[in-house]
């Protein structure tokens, strides 16, 4: 018996420079959370109501980083 694998070989890539990709602008409101702390709910402004309704994030204020800090 054969103990080589059958996966297919992954090509390794270096990573794309940071300035390739898109910036998506997303709005940020900030509201309560149940324990007393805040939560940031993140979504794109540009999309109808509708489909505000699926796309969301929620995310802890503490997770919550300026981009100009970790450029």
């Amino acid at each position: 018996m054969s103990s080589e694998s059958s996966q297919p070989e992954i090509e390794t890539r270096p990573p794309l420079p940071q300035d390739e990709f898109s910036e998506a602008l997303l709005t940020a409101e900030l509201e309560p959370t149940a324990d007393g702390g805040q939560r940031a709910l993140l979504y794109p402004e540009d999309r109808p109501d509708v489909e505000l309704a699926t796309h969301w994030l929620a995310a802890p204020e503490t997770l919550l980083v300026d981009l100009d800090d970790i450029r």
